[in-house]
């Protein structure tokens, strides 16, 4: 197995490959190096300085309009693949052994697929400064801010230079998610009389590890098959993922499984203290 790109995609005089140099984010790299930088100098700099004595900001209506556009913006793009019978078509017969680009009528399709789901995350990076508005700083992890900017790097070389095909699968399926979890959002904001009803919160990091293990699986089987797709592309995202996976699960556990035990063994001392102390002050009485 060698890690060369078989050449799915390298025409450049294809005339699907001269609109994608021509598009907004992806005709150079500086868009994307801009947004990024001048977001990681906001939400670890300026935001938090500027933050320093003030208030939080009430922004929870323009949090909920903001989940309400993921969520419609994301199911739009998995509802693109669900509804698309070709499309579905495609994937399943040709994801190893992929059309000639200069044949393949959903060429442009797809590719317009791809740009929609780059500026998806760049919009993703919306949460970050929310957060610092809401000085809610320890949400600003390490995971947060290299998933957030990670996706937007990745995804916009991948388009720019790869544009592999079996990308629409992982990218299928991280909109997916995140129809999910903008819901949970949207009705976390709705207030406690919602809230009490969304059990369910550390299932949508549940979903989102099961989603890597799809996406290495899938991309894994590409790559051991010798298929006929990018290479590159396949090693790249698995490294990606893997580390995703790693960095979730790790939030997962001392969040999920660490955290409530320590509280239990916090409460059961706490429980054992105010039973010692009751029973020294009956006994002073008696």
């Amino acid at each position: 197995m060698t890690l060369e790109t078989v050449p799915v995609v390298d025409v450049v005089d294809n005339v699907y490959d001269n609109v994608v140099e021509q598009w907004i984010l992806t005709s150079t790299p500086w868009p994307v190096l801009i947004i990024t930088s001048i977001y990681l100098l906001i939400v670890l700099k300026i935001g938090p300085k500027f933050m320093e004595k003030r208030e939080p900001y009430n922004i929870t209506k323009i949090m909920m309009v903001y989940n309400i556009f993921q969520v419609i913006y994301n199911g739009f793009l998995v509802l693109w693949l669900v509804v698309d019978k070709q499309a579905q078509s495609y994937i399943y017969n040709h994801s190893c052994h992929p059309i000639d680009p200069k044949k393949n009528p959903l060429r442009m399709g797809l590719m317009l697929a791809s740009w929609a789901y780059l500026f998806s995350k760049v919009v993703d990076l919306l949460d970050t400064i929310f957060m610092v508005a809401r000085k809610k700083y320890s949400h600003i992890t390490f995971l947060h801010l290299y998933h957030h900017t990670g996706m937007v790097l990745a995804t916009w070389f991948c388009i720019k230079y790869i544009r592999a095909e079996q990308g629409i699968v992982p990218g299928v399926l991280n909109s997916g998610v995140h129809v999910v979890m903008y819901t949970y959002y949207f009705l976390a904001g709705l207030g406690p009389e919602v809230q009490k009803y969304l059990w369910w919160k550390r299932y949508i990091t549940r979903i989102q590890l099961t989603q890597f293990v799809i996406v290495i699986g899938f991309l894994g089987y590409l790559f051991v098959n010798d298929c006929e797709v990018s290479q590159a592309y396949n090693v790249l995202w698995m490294v990606n993922v893997f580390v995703f996976f790693c960095l979730f699960m790790n939030f997962y556990i001392k969040t999920y499984i660490m955290k409530p035990k320590q509280q239990k063994a916090a409460e059961k001392e706490a429980t054992k203290i105010a039973t010692k102390n009751g029973t020294q002050v009956t006994n002073k009485a008696d």
